[in-house]
């Protein structure tokens, strides 16, 4: 006890702290709290922007998260106040909206004027199109409906995309696309086109010939096949007989050239498919549109010349009508105003003008005539005014005169254009047969055909395809029926010397000549020609040189 009672105050603190350590700590942090609600409180204007700040972040977390029940709750307390400040403030709604409500109301104008204008514009640019005069003239021959003549031009099938192949190995050679873009399908696609095609040549090319269509759902593919290249047109729809007609002259296009293949001449070949091709006009379609050009014409020259022949008419009957009422002295004058016939001038007091009348009405008619004649007596000033009408009446009839002579030369140059239309028309007609001549000769197909055949050779003479070397060799006698004459080239590869290259590709020549013999083709049009290692297809080792081991083709002059 005595201990206890001289213990320090420092003592008794510490005591003090240890026991009531965990309600100070309460006492603390309630403290602290109370501090930061003070802070956040505040005076009226503290609290009131705490209160907003809580109350704007409440209902952005509504918004996002009780988006519809928020709207219903706020939307009538906003509509009636709305509802509210335009009918209290109505004077001051109608300062602010009337100058927006006028800018909208000019740029509804503005823009309705400009609808117009573009409407007008683009009805005016239909009406003016040849190419829309066109389709309506050939909806109008072929007596189809204008819309159905439409949808068919626009819906032509375009070109997607173009490869070029080699036909044994699948190799792509060449690529283009329409838009322009990388295509990186262009080895799998060429393959896959190259598998297609051998196993059609393989199973099928004896019955069917060689596969030329692909029908891919959307897209077709067309497919044409040389010797050694195979050439594949994408299409974004059914391609037709001119695009087929085309892709023909592509594929000869591409043997024929001496340089290697690259996206350029692929990208010239695809400028042909861009515009559907002009067919050749046929007959009727000359004759008719020689028939709207006259009827054009006649057209054009109907007014004047009816007019001109009506106001002869008209003259010719009143100069008889004139002569019958002994009225040739008297200056009379006849004109037509709104859809009448008047006649103006003096007369005697005993003339008959209703009989003038009367004869006037058969060259007048559907006109009415209408007499405003004077009858006078023999006065001098009724004479000055007779002559002045006179003069007046030699002066409508000169320009009557001018205009008439102006209305026959007018007749005699149209048909002047109308002949050397005609002319024209025949020599363009001329010119055609003549290239259909040509192009259908025996020689001109010969030499096509000469021109995109090849026969390659395993080794030695032993064929490499033998089945498509028969073809081509068919197709050859065939032609050569015909009539022309064929050189028939062998070449070899670079292996061995040039003496046994010379013998082994004539004595290719020389089989390749047999075999066309053999299929009907008359021996004395055939040469055989041996040039070795020429003007080899590739440089190429292994299994590639064999391109090099063939035997192509030439046409030769015929034999005068």
């Amino acid at each position: 006890m005595e201990a206890a009672r001289t213990q320090s105050p420092a003592d008794i603190g510490k005591l003090k702290r240890l026991l009531f350590a965990p309600e100070q700590a309460r006492i603390d942090a309630l403290q602290s709290q109370c501090e930061s609600f003070a802070q956040k409180i505040g005076d009226d204007a503290r609290f009131e922007q705490t209160t907003a700040q809580v109350i704007a972040g409440a209902l952005r977390r509504a918004e996002i998260e009780r988006h519809r029940e928020l709207s219903s709750a706020i939307a009538p307390l906003v509509v009636a106040a709305i509802r509210s400040e335009i009918v209290n403030s109505r004077d001051m709604m109608v300062d602010a909206l009337y100058p927006i409500t006028g800018r909208l109301v000019a740029a509804a104008v503005a823009n309705a004027f400009r609808d117009l204008a573009e409407s007008l514009e683009k009805r005016i640019d239909s009406l003016l199109s040849g190419q829309m005069w066109k389709l309506r003239l050939r909806a109008w021959l072929t007596r189809r409906p204008l819309s159905e003549v439409l949808l068919e031009a626009a819906r032509r099938p375009q070109v997607v995309r173009l490869l070029a192949l080699e036909r044994d190995t699948g190799r792509l050679l060449a690529s283009w696309r329409a838009d322009g873009q990388a295509d990186d399908s262009a080895e799998l696609v060429s393959g896959l086109i190259a598998a297609i095609s051998q196993f059609s040549a393989q199973a099928f090319a004896r019955e069917h010939g060689e596969l030329r269509q692909l029908d891919m759902g959307p897209s077709h593919l067309l497919l044409r096949a040389s010797a050694r290249m195979l050439v594949a047109a994408e299409f974004s729809g059914v391609p037709d007989a001119a695009d087929e007609r085309r892709m023909d002259g592509a594929l000869f296009d591409l043997i024929g050239s001496a340089q290697p293949l690259d996206t350029q001449d692929l990208a010239r070949i695809a400028q042909t498919f861009s515009a559907p091709a002009a067919p050749p006009p046929s007959a009727a379609a000359r004759y008719v549109l020689a028939g709207l050009v006259v009827a054009a014409l006649a057209g054009a020259l109907y007014l004047p010349v009816s007019d001109a022949l009506r106001s002869r008419r008209i003259d010719a009957a009143f100069a008889a009508a004139r002569a019958a009422q002994n009225l040739s002295g008297w200056p009379l004058d006849v004109s037509r105003e709104n859809d009448k016939l008047v006649v103006r001038g003096l007369a005697p007091p005993d003339a008959d003008l209703d009989a003038l009348a009367n004869s006037l009405a058969p060259a007048a008619a559907p006109e009415t005539v209408e007499l405003r004649v004077t009858r006078l007596g023999g006065d001098t000033g009724a004479m000055t005014h007779v002559a002045t009408l006179e003069a007046r009446a030699a002066q409508t009839h000169a320009a009557f005169e001018a205009r008439l002579a102006h209305a026959e030369l007018a007749l005699s140059q149209t048909e002047t254009a109308l002949a050397k239309t005609q002319t024209a028309l025949a020599a363009a007609e001329s010119w055609r047969a003549e290239r259909e001549a040509k192009e259908n000769a025996p020689a001109a197909r010969l030499a096509r055909l000469a021109a995109a055949s090849q026969i390659v050779f395993a080794d030695e003479t032993r064929l490499k395809a033998p089945e498509q070397a028969r073809a081509t060799v068919a197709a050859l006698a065939e032609a050569l029926k015909a009539g022309g004459r064929l050189r028939v080239i062998g070449y070899t590869d670079a292996t061995g010397n040039a003496d046994k290259n010379h013998a082994l590709s004539l004595a290719r020549a020389v089989a390749v000549t047999k075999l066309l013999t053999e299929a009907g083709a008359p021996a004395d049009r055939l040469v055989a020609v041996g040039r070795g290692d020429e003007h080899a297809v590739t440089d190429r080792g292994g299994d590639a040189r064999a391109d090099n081991r063939r035997v192509a083709f030439e046409t030769l002059e015929p034999v005068r």
